[in-house]
């Protein structure tokens, strides 16, 4: 396989991301508000069990698409002059973390959907809550990450460390602080904030993905042929 050729495929894995992510997000309906009863949530695993199964099959896919691309923007990134500081460790690392962490975060879910379907079920409505808090838990984890590795891609984009526009940039340091306030939301919803904070969630989660997309096609129309950290510094 050739350079130019698996450097569109890695450059395509964000775009296949973007979609897999937003079908895992959207093939199911929202889950219940986490102060319900635990048979609501019960009710609901149920109903969309095999999408709820489905759903997390695209997200841990999508995880990896987001892993590959993260170590694709690294090989893209380059100091801005010889012995400059770079960001890629970052990008790198923070990108790393972010799709692993989206990958645990479909566990909680997954693991309601295989035990709904097995019998006895969940007679037991604290694991049925500990399951669906503990969803909520990892996607503050995950919202966290996410927003470092905006960060890292809105200053590496800004100095010009990767080959996209700076408007990019601009978003993602955007998109990034909708990351860091979906924590505070999610680690505070023990009482249910109410669907005008769903604002906050969407913003945070469609904007990664669309930011993700926009890196992807800007990746794939790059035709400067930047050269990974290691060759620049050599």
């Amino acid at each position: 396989m050739g350079d130019r050729l698996l450097g569109r495929i890695s450059a395509a894995t964000g775009l296949a991301f973007a979609a897999l992510d937003l079908l895992a997000g959207f093939i199911y309906p929202q889950q219940p508000r986490v102060d319900g009863p635990p048979a609501a949530t019960v009710m609901w695993a149920q109903a969309h069990r095999v999408a709820l199964q489905t759903g997390m099959i695209f997200g841990l896919v999508g995880a990896a698409m987001l892993l590959w691309f993260a170590g694709f923007l690294y090989s893209r990134t380059r100091p801005v002059a010889s012995g400059a500081a770079s960001v890629a460790p970052m990008v790198l690392g923070a990108g790393v973390a972010a799709a692993v962490v989206a990958a645990i975060a479909a566990m909680p879910i997954a693991l309601l959907a295989f035990m709904v379907g097995q019998p006895p079920g969940i007679p037991d409505p604290t694991v049925v809550r500990l399951l669906a808090d503990l969803n909520t838990v990892l996607f503050a984890a995950s919202s966290a990450l996410t927003a470092v590795f905006l960060v890292a891609l809105g200053v590496a984009t800004l100095r010009d460390e990767l080959a996209a526009p700076a408007w990019i940039g601009v978003l993602c340091l955007v998109v990034s602080a909708f990351n860091a306030c979906s924590v505070w939301v999610a680690l505070t919803f023990t009482t249910y904030h109410g669907k005008s904070w769903n604002i906050v969630a969407f913003g945070a989660y469609i904007g990664f993905v669309l930011v993700v997309a926009m890196l992807s096609v800007s990746m794939l129309r790059d035709r400067t042929g930047r050269s990974s950290p290691a060759t620049a510094n050599a």
